[in-house]
Parts: C-alpha cells; structure tokens; sequence
C-alpha cells in the first residue's frame, strides 16, 4: 500500500460532519494521520488518544491532522472525544467497509468484526507514505513515533525537492 494513492472515503465524524480522503488533507494541503483502533474506552485505544492528544499541537505545527477510524458508532465515538478531550475527531467506519479497503478489518467468531490497530501516514496529494502495523506493542510511545516518522517524510520531500 505504501507509494499507492490511499482508499477514499466517506464517513461521519464525531464533529457531526461528513469526511472523505480529500477534506482530511485540505484539498491537499495537509497531511493526514489516519489511526485506525479497536474500540473507544477500552486501555489500549484509551492511551493511544490520549497520548496523540500530547502531542496534537506538534502535528499541527508539522502540517497534519489527526483522525482515529473505529466501527464504533458516533456516540459513542463522540462521548469518547468528549471525555478524553480529544481536540481531533474519530470517524465512523459504518460496516467496517473503509477498515476493509485500508487491510485492518479483523473479524473473531463470538466477538465481531472491528478494526486493527494501524496507523497510517498520507501525504497531501493523498498517497500512503508509511504504515505502522505492529501497534500493539507499542502503544504508549506510537504516537511519538508516527511523528518522528512523518517529519522524516517530509524532511526527505524538501531534500527531494531541493
């Protein structure tokens, strides 16, 4: 997936709107952070926001927003940002459609279908450029990681461009 034009979207947020591929990167202006979790409330999912929300203010500095994909649905997602006091959104993956495009759909006998825990860098022009697929582990300082990654992305763009 990496180097290949990301799977478009369409799916409402907990602001109330609806979001695609191309408002999530400004029309291609932005940078776009799309984590996709288990569940809200849960530890693990509970930590992962927490810890983006530390470090919000430094993406937003590094050009990138911040977007968490679950199939739980908008209340809950929206008391989860509310409680948390997530200043990004999560979005509903109504189905588990948009988790099954990006390859983290997982689906246990008894339990359901949900997403896996995966955290993917888009560049503006809506190209994957990085996919983090063993989270699990190492949640508590993923999000430092994923910035760490991204400005090397970009670093790398500015010398390519140079």
């Amino acid at each position: 997936m990496v180097g290949r034009a990301a799977p478009d979207f369409s799916m409402p947020n907990t602001r109330g709107e609806i979001v695609n591929l191309k408002s999530l990167t400004s029309s291609g202006k932005m940078w776009a952070v799309l984590y996709f979790y288990p569940g809200a409330f849960t530890s693990g999912c509970t930590l992962e926001a927490r810890k983006f929300q530390e470090l919000e203010k430094d993406f937003e500095v590094a050009n990138a927003r911040i977007a968490g994909v679950s199939v739980d649905g908008i209340e809950k997602n929206s008391e989860f940002c509310e409680r948390e006091g997530l200043d990004f959104y999560m979005m509903t993956d109504e189905g588990g459609k948009v988790s099954k495009a990006y390859g983290t759909s997982l689906s246990l006998p008894g339990i359901g279908t949900f997403s896996n825990r995966r955290t993917y860098i888009i560049d503006p022009d809506g190209i994957v450029r990085w996919v983090f697929v063993d989270v699990e582990g190492r949640i508590p300082q993923h999000p430092a990681e994923v910035l760490e990654r991204l400005k090397e992305l970009q670093s790398r763009d500015r010398l390519a461009a140079a």
